[in-house]
């Protein structure tokens, strides 16, 4: 008997929430018990279709597959100490940090995996998303980079040649857009608040790849306030460069700081924006590349909005 493979695949579980700095950091694990919580009262855990996964650690091999040892182990040191910063200011270490980010990038991993063996159809790991640790340093409240080492799996491990990673986060993501600048085979659309206003400041327009990777690259950078109605606006850029490209895989990125009233960004989405993004690479996912949709939360400091943004693309997901 062929069993039909489920839609979705959704990481949760008690690990999920140890991703989460200290002191009143906005990078806290109320985000994911959040997004749980409207999971449950939605009784999407239920559907038939989805998968709820605990989140899978990674091993040191895998995050090798972009960032140095000398790295993982000062992240490792700091870990233990549980003091200090793990870069200039934004990224502070606890106990147990090297083990949460770990978490992090095995989930995305592991949902990538599950993707490309057909066991679902898309994946979703609301902690994952980390998009602006470097190879060699943390950046951003990011510690490791899981997009940029699921992207570097997907090339090496399937051979694929056509990865396509769209970002929605209200911040550049800068780990991962000019990690593979000058690559070819990875294609990225970033829509983000103009940089002249927001961490990093960078991605301006006129970033679109370098040598023979000229034209794959979109950076897509928008003023602050910008609302629902700019935002369809840009996209329909993204879904023109995406049938451009016929991808054999989609990364997204889908941070919540775009949404109205975040404690650190100056976009003003609804959660109805991210529905609407999910809409469409949903529906191109299915026309050109299978339906493979690997999905990562993210940004998003206002935990109730953010998961209310989630929900809508694991709904979309589930139901569309």
């Amino acid at each position: 008997m062929i069993h039909k493979p489920k839609k979705v695949a959704v990481f949760y579980g008690e690990a999920s929430t140890t991703y989460s700095f200290p002191s009143g950091h906005p990078m806290s694990g109320l985000r994911g018990k959040s997004f749980w919580r409207l999971i449950k009262e939605k009784k999407l855990n239920l559907s038939k279709d989805i998968e709820i996964i605990k989140p899978v650690m990674a091993t040191e091999e895998d995050i090798r597959l972009f960032h140095s040892q000398k790295y993982i182990n000062f992240v490792k040191n700091l870990s233990k100490k549980g003091t200090g910063m793990l870069d200039q200011g934004d990224t502070p270490a606890f106990k147990g940090v090297f083990e949460a980010s770990k978490y992090v990038v095995g989930s995305t991993l592991h949902g990538l995996n599950m993707v490309m063996s057909k066991k679902i159809d898309h994946a979703f790991n609301p902690i994952g998303g980390l998009h602006h640790a470097r190879r060699e340093a943390a950046a951003g409240f990011c510690v490791f980079n899981d997009p940029a080492i699921a992207i570097i799996e997907a090339k090496t491990r399937y051979d694929l040649k056509r990865i396509l990673y769209i970002d929605i986060d209200a911040h550049h993501g800068d780990g991962v857009f000019y990690s593979f600048y000058d690559d070819p085979q990875v294609f990225i659309a970033d829509i983000h608040e103009d940089g002249r206003f927001l961490y990093p400041g960078t991605g301006p327009a006129e970033e679109v790849g370098n040598g023979k990777a000229e034209g794959t690259k979109l950076s897509i950078p928008v003023p602050p306030k910008t609302n629902d109605y700019g935002f369809k606006k840009v996209f329909h850029k993204i879904e023109k460069f995406i049938l451009k490209i016929e991808p054999q895989i989609i990364f997204f990125q889908c941070g919540g700081d775009g949404l109205k009233n975040d404690s650190i960004s100056h976009l003003e989405y609804s959660p109805q924006a991210y529905r609407f993004a999910a809409e469409k690479l949903h529906q191109l996912a299915h026309k050109l590349c299978g339906g493979r949709i690997v999905t990562m939360g993210g940004g998003g400091y206002s935990p109730e909005n953010t998961s209310k943004a989630w929900v809508n693309v694991v709904e979309t997901f589930l139901f569309n």
